[in-house]
């Protein structure tokens, strides 16, 4: 059972394809010295610049991924299935908003503005805005279904509104966001060490993988996919620049931001601070107790190993401002609860934990851990069971984990088919947790029930495998089930 009630965070989709870098209102004439879209994105770097802007709505301080968002994946602690009309509104909002923005600067270079600029300069151009716009779109997809898929030709919202019918069917925008994706990874640059937060065609190779894996599981299942993903995999850790560190540790710090196992993450600059380093903290730590850990997913299911004690904080000081104070067990801790360790000292320095002090710290979106697990899934899905190099490849991760003294079991080549995906399902858990991932592998698996047991899937339903889509937008293109 659902409850209805509205949010303030009610997106308004219509309303956002308006408020773009340009307005939706048509003028006849522009006084000289005005910027227009087809006057002004008449460089590459100010096409740039207008993309980085426009991950504003998805990564600014106070909003967005950076203030996080705590899905019921079995991992955040009092999340939990007991949806509303307005949950996770504001995630609706954000995509859209940045949408709009790489749509008016793909429309403004189709309309002509890089023209006199080389041809490969414009490829890259259109490459790297239909990168991010897949990026989005595979981001809504997964969370509401069928979705109206706006690119730079859809007709102007105000003069032909949106229905039920723009929606399109899943596999449909998916179709979409492969075109997209496939597009940028054959225009878009080479890594250039220069510049690493820019993202590259290995960066959309890897997200391709990412979208067949997914089209290969629910709700799409469609298998084929497996081979796709297991291929497109291969080609970025055979022939792409990244690497998996040696050690894990190295991975979050954020004196090593940018580093070569980061393939793709949200950052910004000192004009646009990040966060405060003690939100994620406890209250030991000067913290404002946010994003605490699932105790029986920190506890019981995570295995022991020095991974798990870097990536969840749950031996900490017990007072971070005096030097001698004793360690304390997250149980003795005021808040009674396991954080996240990811996000915190000593992946973050003295200064940027305390105080309020901006943390520096970079969400990552996509790992190349993440691909070499992709392949793993893949390998063994293609075929009838683990392959050697799916096994040696999901050993990495493994290895490094335990560090020699970790107790997890490696995998192995004996193993079936089904042991060896629950296997590379458990790890994804493990490695990739709190980096907006792991929902969507509970999505794409069917696991949300299970993983919200024993005490948050109340009201669970199989309508909860798709988010609300806001009531302001619902009442032109239609609500998802469930909601109405």
């Amino acid at each position: 059972m659902k409850n209805y009630k509205m949010s303030s965070n009610a997106g308004m989709l219509l309303l956002l394809l308006c408020i773009t870098v340009t307005s939706c209102q048509k003028l006849d004439e522009a006084p000289e010295g005005i910027s227009t879209p087809a006057n002004f994105y008449s460089t590459a770097g100010q096409c740039e610049a207008a993309y980085a802007g426009s991950m504003n709505a998805l990564f600014s301080t106070w909003n967005g991924y950076q203030n996080g968002v705590a899905y019921p994946d079995g991992q955040f602690e009092g999340a939990d299935l007991d949806f509303s009309v307005g949950s996770f509104n504001e995630v609706w909002t954000w995509h859209y908003k940045s949408i709009s923005n790489i749509n008016a600067v793909l429309k403004a270079v189709k309309d002509g503005s890089l023209t006199g600029n080389p041809d490969e300069v414009i490829a890259n151009v259109v490459a790297q805005g239909r990168f991010l716009r897949a990026y989005n779109y595979f981001t809504l997809v997964r969370l509401y279904g069928k979705i109206p898929y706006l690119t730079e030709d859809s007709p102007d919202p105000i003069a032909t509104p949106l229905t039920p019918d723009s929606r399109l069917e899943i596999a449909a925008i998916y179709d979409l966001i492969e075109a997209d994706l496939i597009y940028a990874a054959e225009n878009m640059a080479d890594y250039d060490a220069a510049v690493p937060g820019k993202p590259n065609k290995w960066v959309a190779k890897g997200f391709l993988a990412k979208v067949y894996l997914t089209r290969a599981t629910a709700p799409l299942n469609q298998t084929e996919n497996y081979a796709k993903a297991r291929d497109m995999a291969d080609d970025v850790i055979t022939n792409g620049p990244y690497e998996l560190l040696p050690k894990f540790e190295d991975v979050f710090k954020t004196s090593n931001n940018r580093n070569m196992e980061i393939m793709f993450a949200f950052t910004t600059s000192s004009d646009a601070p990040y966060m405060p380093g003690n939100v994620w903290a406890p209250s030991e730590m000067d913290g404002w107790s946010s994003g605490p850990v699932k105790i029986l997913w920190a506890t019981t299911i995570y295995p022991e190993q020095p991974r798990k004690h870097s990536y969840i904080l749950l031996d900490f000081t017990s007072d971070i401002y005096d030097p001698s104070a004793r360690i304390i067990n997250w149980s003795e801790s005021s808040d009674g609860v396991p954080y996240i360790g990811k996000l915190n000292m000593p992946n973050l320095t003295y200064d940027q934990q305390v105080s309020g002090g901006d943390a520096g710290i970079e969400m990552k979106l996509l790992r190349f851990a993440d691909v070499l697990l992709i392949y793993a899934e893949a390998a063994n899905m293609a075929g009838s069971g683990p392959t050697q190099l799916a096994v040696d490849r999901l050993n990495l991760i493994i290895d490094r984990a335990n560090e020699g003294t970790g107790t997890e079991p490696r995998a192995t080549l004996a193993m079936t088919q089904a042991q060896f995906d629950q296997k590379v399902i458990d790890e994804r858990s493990y490695e990739l947790c709190f980096e907006n991932d792991r929902y969507f592998d509970v999505l794409r698996k069917k696991l949300l029930q299970q993983v919200n047991l024993p005490d948050n899937a109340d009201g669970y339903d199989e309508n909860d495998y798709l988010l609300p889509i806001p009531s302001l937008d619902a009442a032109s293109i239609g609500q998802n089930p469930g909601y109405e």
